[in-house]
């Protein structure tokens, strides 16, 4: 065993300094954590604002693609809104029932817990929150005028995006915030 004993000129707390911090060395340590913090949580809210765009512009281009298919194979589709487990699909009608599509790319979708459709509304229709809802697709060109609005943030309406169907041409236009029918009327009659 190798035990040193102070030495007469070496003072007796410098023994023991390597085993602990000093109160300096530990604010340096917290303000460092700090700007660190400062620098990534602004990237952290711009992830989920990127989330919800990506998560729009899925479902327009879902929409669009329904659409399609059912103008180019002549077929009744329809999408599928479970808005409880906010998952969304296409289905194709066979003979008098609607079955999952069988393209790849309308396989069943569910939204990530950072964003969920907060309404739907089909023209004509009630306004739906909950439980299930359908946008029907007809093999002549036409889908049912649909409103969607996608949020992250349940306590600001402009945090969203609403997707509106257009029903002659199966494109959708995406506004920012939550936009009403008469919104969207009054927004049209400006332009």
């Amino acid at each position: 065993m190798n035990l040193q004993t102070p030495t007469r000129n070496q003072k007796p707390e410098t023994r023991n300094r390597s085993a602990a911090f000093t109160l300096i060395e530990i604010m340096v340590v917290i303000a460092v954590m700090g700007l660190i913090a400062i620098v990534v949580y602004p990237s952290f809210g711009s992830l989920s604002v990127s989330r919800l765009k990506l998560e729009a512009r899925r479902l327009q281009s879902e929409v669009q693609l329904t659409y399609n298919l059912a103008t180019m194979e002549k077929a009744n589709y329809r999408l599928a809104f479970d808005l409880e487990s906010q998952c969304y699909r296409a289905e194709r009608k066979q003979g008098d029932v609607y079955e999952a599509a069988k393209n790849e790319l309308l396989l069943e979708h569910c939204l990530p817990d950072s964003v969920w459709i907060e309404e739907l509304e089909i023209l004509d229709r009630k306004l739906t929150r909950t439980g299930n809802e359908y946008i029907y697709f007809s093999p002549f060109g036409y889908s049912e005028p649909a409103r969607i609005y996608v949020t992250n943030d349940a306590t600001d309406s402009r945090s969203g995006y609403t997707l509106f169907t257009q029903p002659a041409t199966g494109s959708v236009k995406v506004y920012e915030g939550l936009v009403s029918y008469k919104d969207l009327e009054d927004m049209q009659k400006h332009e």
